[in-house]
């Protein structure tokens, strides 16, 4: 199966689960998680981070990473996502980790966190789609804080 075809699957699968959880984050959140490492083989580790006192704490993961469950405000390339607001992806040694911020307004609420396996290929293809998962964590923590 083409990336491509895999990728609209995903998109459907978590569209379809987050009608079902439109009030659970917490579920929603897990299964972005699973779908994601469970699907795609290049990926080694997808976690959320959420924020809480001025650190981001590892709340939904699965898979493998070096990465602590506690990170501090200003530390590291979680933070440098949230204060660009934007993607951060960088090459280390030979992955490739992908950082994406989440809001509620103004408010950071917590980060995408995508590792590559070692030689593994992400790419914008899934760039997008982490954009896109961002986006609708952002619509279901409006919804819910409405």
């Amino acid at each position: 199966m083409r990336k491509a075809d895999l990728l609209d699957e995903l998109r459907a699968e978590i569209g379809a689960m987050s009608d079902k959880y439109s009030s659970e984050l917490e579920k929603l959140y897990q299964f972005v998680c699973n779908s994601l490492f469970d699907n795609m083989a290049d990926y080694q580790w997808v976690s959320i981070y959420l924020v809480e006192d001025f650190s981001f704490c590892l709340k939904f993961e699965r898979g493998q990473t070096e990465l602590p469950p506690v990170i501090p405000f200003g530390e590291g390339f979680m933070s440098l996502a949230a204060a660009r607001g934007s993607v951060v992806r960088e090459r280390i040694w030979n992955r490739t980790e992908v950082y994406v911020p989440f809001y509620h307004g103004h408010h950071l609420v917590g980060v995408l966190v995508v590792t590559g396996t070692a030689g593994g290929n992400i790419d914008d293809e899934d760039i997008s789609l982490f954009c896109e998962l961002a986006s609708l964590f952002e619509s279901k923590v409006k919804k819910c804080n409405s």
